[in-house]
């Protein structure tokens, strides 16, 4: 491969022609044909399921594609299949949405990982900090190269990712870099800079495959936008003639799609006593935070990073102590306030990691959905597990979880957006739960899936469950919320009604 490869034309770009994949006898990809340009950003969107992670497997030489596709680099044909090594050598990098950084070791050992420069036998450090400053000099990141990753923003964490996988890809001519939900954990300060970290390599002649989930995203950093349905390219245009969002959407749905957002009435009753008061929360940030939800009531919680809303979920639960305040359900105080007593109160939370405190990734659908009820089952101190499974078939039916019908699959299995419905519904199906927390609801799910999730969460509010959201999703905040309070420095500055996403967007700078 390496001679073919001498003879690479720069310039040319990955080109993928007639690229299908078959598992078995179902076929995930067919006859893709696509481009990549050097220096372009593109954009590639589609469904969980629609086929993107299978594609870029196949590049990175995970997958193994079926016979007759043909994959070019700058102009020189690579043979399939790739294995990662022959992938690497290509320039071909991935930056998932994890990361995959340690959070304990410092930017260099995170960047030089596997591949320490040495001198004399020994680590040579002083050439690899100078080599750090320079890669994240060129995407516009100015860190102590001795920084322990921990220390960082998620913004600057997300582009030392990205140097480490320009740094693996060695002094390959052309590359792709493929960045996969990069942006999943950011705020709207914190995107911009890694676009212009993006656009920054870009600019090096590197070809970038950003995939997300957020329709606004690709009308804001790419060139190029790629829309992948039930494993065929059904788009393949430059960003500047899409007309905006509702286009994309319907493109990745394959039908019309008025909003991503359920209608909604307000079902909140003017003067009713609310079923969550907090009154004075202070701690980890916090100060003397106040709020009171009603039955049906939907409010949003919002602010930069740092501004304290991303706190109050985890100050509420007890989950982090408080120094003060009290938490009252249906005018009881919360005495002791702890995971346990609040949850036993009729408060549930699904925080924003939804892989490590949401929900048991190894544990089945069925597990992780009945986590919360088990109660509902016991039949003389055993689980009556055939009761069990059918409330589970059930409700992976009334929440579309799919796979239909397969309760046992690992909850890891599924995509962002089918783990998202189980986990809503493990809480749904609890009896007595009166108020639910949701923080970053939507987080890494397609545009799908997210309008199936905010359909249940307006549904439980109609049923009378006071609803908070901690969310950066302004637009969804906008649609959805009765009203949306606004955090700065710790404390509660505003409280907005019927307000569109771009005014709570500029409260978010303005508030003091």
């Amino acid at each position: 491969m390496t001679q073919r490869l001498d003879e690479r034309r720069p310039g040319g770009g990955i080109v993928l022609t007639n690229i299908s994949k078959t598992f078995v006898t179902n076929t995930v990809l067919h006859d893709v044909s696509l481009t990549f340009r050097p220096g372009t950003v593109t954009g590639v969107l589609g469904e969980n399921g629609a086929g993107k992670s299978t594609l870029f497997k196949v590049l990175a030489g995970i997958h193994e594609p079926d016979a007759g596709g043909r994959l070019e680099v700058d102009g020189v044909e690579a043979p399939l299949p790739l294995t990662p090594t022959s992938s690497a050598e290509l320039g071909f990098a991935f930056v998932h949405q994890d990361l995959g950084l340690a959070g304990s070791l410092s930017v260099t050992e995170n960047v030089f990982v596997g591949a320490m420069l040495r001198k004399h036998g020994l680590i040579d450090w002083k050439a690899q900090a100078a080599k750090v400053r320079e890669l994240l000099g060129r995407l516009g990141v100015d860190v102590d190269p001795s920084t322990p990753v921990q220390e960082l923003t998620q913004s600057e964490k997300a582009v030392v990712a990205i140097a480490r996988a320009i740094y693996a890809r060695g002094r390959a001519s052309s590359a792709l870099l493929v960045l996969d939900e990069p942006t999943a954990n950011l705020t709207g300060a914190e995107r911009d800079r890694l676009f212009d970290a993006m656009r920054a390599a870009a600019a090096t002649g590197t070809a970038i495959a950003f995939c997300t989930h957020r329709l606004d995203e690709v009308l804001t950093a790419t060139e190029q936008v790629i829309v992948l349905r039930d494993g065929r390219v059904v788009m393949d245009a430059p960003t500047s003639s899409i007309s905006g969002e509702k286009e994309l959407a319907r493109h990745i749905l394959g039908r019309d799609l008025d909003t991503y957002f359920p209608e909604r009435t307000s079902r909140a009753v003017d003067g009713a006593a609310p079923i969550l008061r907090v009154e004075d929360l202070t701690g980890a940030g916090v100060e003397g935070f106040s709020l009171e939800i009603r039955p049906g009531e939907i409010v949003g919680l919002t602010g930069l990073a740092g501004a304290g809303h991303d706190t109050v979920p985890d100050l509420i639960l007890g989950a982090v102590p408080a120094r003060r305040g009290t938490v009252k359900v249906d005018g009881r105080t919360i005495r002791a306030s702890s995971p346990t007593t609040t949850t036993t109160a009729g408060i549930a939370v699904l925080p924003a990691d939804r892989k490590r405190r949401s929900g048991i990734m190894s544990a089945s659908i069925a597990e992780n959905l009945t986590l919360a009820s088990l109660r509902r089952f016991a039949r003389r101190g055993l689980i009556d597990h055939r009761a069990e499974r059918s409330s589970v078939v059930a409700a992976m039916e009334h929440f579309d979880v799919r796979p239909l019908g397969d309760p046992d699959r690992a909850l890891q299995t599924l995509s962002g957006g089918n783990q998202q419905k189980v986990l809503i519904a493990k809480w749904a199906s609890r009896d007595g739960v009166k108020c639910l927390i949701l923080h970053e609801p939507t987080q890494g799910v397609d545009v799908g899936a997210k309008r199936t999730i905010l359909e249940h969460v307006a549904r439980m509010a109609a049923d009378g469950v006071a609803i908070l959201i901690v969310s950066s999703e302004h637009e969804e905040l906008s649609h959805l919320c009765d009203r949306v309070l606004i955090m700065r420095g710790g404390e509660l500055r505003r409280e907005m009604r019927g307000s569109g996403a771009k005014q709570i967007t500029e409260q978010c700078y303005v508030a003091a």
